[in-house]
């Protein structure tokens, strides 16, 4: 058994997400739920022109609205001054996300992102709220055991996908790793102006120094000048 290191769950999980957004984007493991019972909701007069608006991309996405221009007088008697400045619609369906059910509020979450975004948003946060915990859940964990063929295919599928440096919750798929010690020394072997040797020669301003009171005075010294502008 091998192991890819503790990225692999950030490496999947990134892998996972392009896998499962491509088949929510061409309409597969997406669908519609028809509400039992229907559900009023009051929107602001400004929600509402906003539902108007883009009426079409919310319907794309799987709720359905009837909109009522009246409602029950008993709904109507317990509306408080901003819902009877509004209008009242019906709930009738919303949209189902890999087998899991949006809701009313979502609906309004995306109506006011489509407005933030003057219509540009294709996804709704809840959709990506469910993608990227559906990728997460399904992911390989950190330190599960791998072959070394199954390191090689996760490296190959993440290099396909199209933001492979970070998984669905921004966390780093890969990880860069520098000996800084072998580097010194391959440029050293490349040759070293003046023919000075790799322990003489200042590694692009990263040589080391021994720490010393006089190592401290000079870079006082070095620091008040630059304060001067001297240095």
């Amino acid at each position: 058994m091998s192991y890819l290191t503790p990225v692999q769950h950030a490496a999947d999980e990134r892998i996972r997400l392009e896998e499962l957004r491509s088949k929510v984007l061409s309409d597969e493991d997406r669908g519609i739920t028809y509400l039992d019972s229907e559900k009023e909701m009051a929107l602001p007069e400004a929600g509402f022109q906003l539902f108007q608006k883009y009426a079409e991309q919310i319907q794309k996405w799987g709720w359905i609205i009837n909109n009522s221009s009246t409602s029950s007088h008993s709904f109507k008697k317990n509306m408080n001054i901003l819902r009877k400045q509004g209008r009242v619609v019906t709930l009738a369906a919303v949209p189902c996300i890999l087998g899991v059910d949006l809701t009313g509020k979502d609906l309004t979450d995306f109506i006011q992102q489509l407005d933030e975004s003057d219509g540009s948003s294709s996804i709704p946060a809840a959709v990506l709220r469910i993608l990227n915990y559906k990728a997460c859940r399904g992911a390989i964990m950190f330190g599960d055991p791998l072959l070394p063929s199954e390191c090689s295919l996760i490296i190959e599928e993440l290099k396909a996908t199209s933001l492979c440096f970070q998984c669905a919750h921004g966390r780093p798929t890969t990880v860069p790793i520098v000996n800084v010690a072998s580097l010194r020394r391959q440029l050293a072997r490349l040759g070293a102006p003046g023919g000075r040797s790799e322990a003489e020669e200042p590694w692009h301003g990263l040589s080391q120094h021994e720490a010393s009171l006089e190592r401290a005075r000079t870079r006082l010294r070095q620091l008040r000048r630059l304060r001067r502008g001297t240095l």
